[in-house]
């Protein structure tokens, strides 16, 4: 859709043995830098809630929150927001 051409929605998933190691900003580095380089303005990204660990990540980055959807989605028994957040390039 032409009207939405300058944005893009990310998501990577990185396995809880390695996080912390410079894994995850290394990968968001290189999406950041392809979204550049591709002439696009505002990356999302959609989060759980219950990943605490990665909304903190995304702010640390540059990423604010810019909605959520609350009670959306259930994991083992508990009911969790999705989190919009986004970084404008």
């Amino acid at each position: 859709m032409p009207t939405l051409a300058g944005t893009a929605e990310i998501t990577y998933f990185i396995r809880p043995e390695f996080t912390g190691k410079g894994i995850g900003a290394t990968m968001l580095g290189y999406l950041l830098t392809g979204a550049g380089e591709k002439g696009l303005h505002c990356i999302l990204a959609n989060i759980s809630s219950l990943n605490e660990g990665s909304i903190r990540f995304h702010r640390k980055h540059g990423f604010t929150e810019c909605g959520r959807f609350r009670e959306v989605g259930k994991k083992k028994g508990k009911l969790f927001d999705t989190v919009w957040m986004q970084k404008l390039l």
